[in-house]
């Protein structure tokens, strides 16, 4: 079974110190007034009772005294503990929330990296199929040269048949789209 606390014991040494200084306080108030009326005998016997109740009383408010920094001083002890506990979880609160960033930001430059090598591997397959594009143009354009020839080669059209003009639609297309015109321009996105 646990004594009575700080502030318990306080109350009540507090009480006794009180029950003192009224009981000083009424011995030099009668010693006062037995003064006043001249009875020396009773003012010797309250001298006496006032002498007896002094000490008691000082060693009770120096008791109130040091029970009441006891509690100051337990009270402050509490509110540091407090405070270092709430520094403390504050603490790793912050390198809990400093790990979560940090993770989250590793996992988003990862992500960012993902899309830049997609992107990277599209702007090849979309230079890849442009390329195809003015590949594809060149090759008609070579073949419409060729049935030309062979077409004045076999009679069909005559030997002064001017020749044909080259496909240019993929040209034109890429020429009238200002990013498929900078893709043709840009042969590799920056690492």
């Amino acid at each position: 079974m646990a004594g009575p606390t700080l502030n318990e014991r306080l109350a009540e040494a507090q009480r006794e110190a009180t029950g003192l200084r009224e009981q000083l306080a009424h011995a030099e108030s009668d010693l006062a007034v037995a003064l006043e009326d001249q009875d020396y005998a009773a003012a010797e016997r309250l001298k006496k009772t006032a002498d007896e109740l002094r000490q008691p009383t000082l060693i009770a408010g120096a008791h109130v005294a040091a029970l009441i920094a006891g509690v100051q001083e337990l009270e402050a002890h509490r509110v540091a503990e407090q405070r270092a506990a709430q520094e403390r979880e504050r603490r790793e609160q912050g390198q809990r929330q400093l790990e979560e960033a940090t993770a989250r930001e590793a996992a988003a430059m990862d992500e960012m990296d993902e899309h830049l090598a997609q992107l990277r591997a599209a702007y090849g397959a979309l230079r890849q199929i442009v390329g195809d594009a003015i590949g594809a143009q060149e090759r008609a354009g070579q073949a419409r040269i060729e049935a030309h020839t062979a077409g004045i080669n076999a009679g069909i059209w005559p030997q002064d048949m001017a020749p044909p003009a080259m496909p240019n639609r993929a040209t034109a297309y890429f020429d009238s789209t200002p990013i498929l015109l900078q893709i043709m321009r840009t042969p590799d996105l920056p690492s």
